[in-house]
């Protein structure tokens, strides 16, 4: 399953909205994740407190991947708005005016 397929679904949305609201356990272990953020911490550099650009770019991943799941994990409990389809487009190119001067 999907996150799109998740979030499509009738009533899993509003199932994972009500156990975000209302699960003891789930709100702690969500504040823990939270507290154990990567970007509460600082990153180890070398003998010299340097960070290789290899070692920041790792880093950086692992804080936005860190940042995506909980994104993720909160918005299933936002059901996916369907729009109609707005049909073929009525947009007409405009007439190419004659330049000649």
């Amino acid at each position: 399953m999907t996150v799109d397929d998740f979030r499509s679904h009738k009533y899993l949305p509003a199932q994972w909205r009500k156990e975000l609201e209302t699960n003891g356990i789930l709100r702690l272990v969500l504040g823990v994740m939270a507290d154990a953020h990567p970007a509460n911490f600082a990153v180890n550099g070398d003998k010299n407190e340097d960070i290789s650009p290899t070692r920041a770019a790792v880093e950086l991943g692992l804080t936005r991947g860190y940042s995506k799941y909980d994104a993720i994990l909160k918005k299933l409990a936002t059901p996916k708005v369907i729009l109609p389809d707005p049909g073929p487009s009525t947009y007409d190119k405009p007439q190419a005016e004659n330049q000649t001067q």
